[in-house]
């Protein structure tokens, strides 16, 4: 809760924090529901979301802790990653013949979907590929994501946020990918954001080319792998910084929740 607090003074408007996985689910549930309570007390305007909880269902199980956060006025943001993603995992001769899976069915998707236009949750839709934005172009075309909802774009590095090495998954952190999604997501008026998972986003050419072209950045320790030492708030703070350097000044609190639901033209 310090981080998210202090990244939140940073100039972040959007703060992903997890729970302590070892607790069974009701336990789990409860601390998600604290955390989230005593964040909104100091930052009533910030957009919070939890990691999935344990389980293969994904609402009754993943995203258990979904619908009491809305029954106590706490659900801010939630999480949705389209798609079943496979992530290579190098073996000892340096193959991907191992994967890690995540993600949901498309099927599984539109049943979060539908919880967060019943609910108004904004949705953080994790594309680990572009079969993914095409999917969530589908929906972004019939007006089916609550306001201020975002595209975030993940670009695969030489790691898994686990630590361990792959062969990366869907595009490359490159200017030549984001000008691809860019392409599809031509006319979708949805706010993106850019991260490098298993990689350093703030020491590549990625991060100052998606603020140029409109965009957002994802910090944070979690996908740098231990590649760096900042802290939460210092990339935060460096991505301020960078976000000045290019003439993008950042909005907070309540101006920044007014850019991510398309309210007014502030600049973040």
């Amino acid at each position: 809760m310090a981080q998210a607090r202090e990244s939140l003074a940073a100039g972040a408007g959007i703060i992903h924090h997890h729970h302590n996985f070892r607790l069974a689910r009701d336990e789990a549930v409860a601390q998600v529901l604290r955390i989230q309570r005593e964040v909104l007390d100091t930052y009533p305007d910030a957009f919070l979301y939890n990691d999935y909880l344990r389980g293969e269902k994904v609402m009754a199980e993943k995203n258990a802790h979904l619908q009491p956060l809305a029954d106590a006025g706490l659900l801010t943001m939630a999480a949705l990653d389209p798609g079943l993603t496979q992530f290579a995992v190098l073996d000892d001769d340096g193959l991907p013949s191992r994967h890690r899976q995540a993600g949901a069915d498309y099927a599984s998707a539109h049943e979060v979907v539908a919880f967060a236009r019943r609910t108004g949750a904004a949705l953080s839709i994790g594309i680990y590929d572009p079969s993914n934005l095409r999917w969530t172009l589908a929906y972004a075309a019939r007006g089916m994501f609550p306001a201020g909802s975002v595209i975030k774009l993940y670009f695969g590095g030489r790691y898994l946020i686990n630590g361990a090495p792959t062969a990366g998954f869907g595009l490359p952190p490159t200017r030549q990918s984001l000008d691809m999604y860019l392409s599809m997501m031509d006319g979708c008026a949805l706010p993106w954001v850019v991260s490098i998972q298993g990689g350093v986003l703030l020491d590549s050419e990625l991060a100052r080319y998606a603020l140029e072209r409109g965009g957002h950045l994802r910090v944070g320790i979690e996908d740098m792998a231990a590649l760096n030492a900042m802290t939460n708030r210092e990339t935060v703070e460096a991505a301020t910084a960078l976000a000045a350097d290019v003439g993008r000044p950042v909005a907070t609190g309540a101006a920044a929740k007014a850019v991510l639901r398309g309210e007014r033209a502030v600049a973040a």
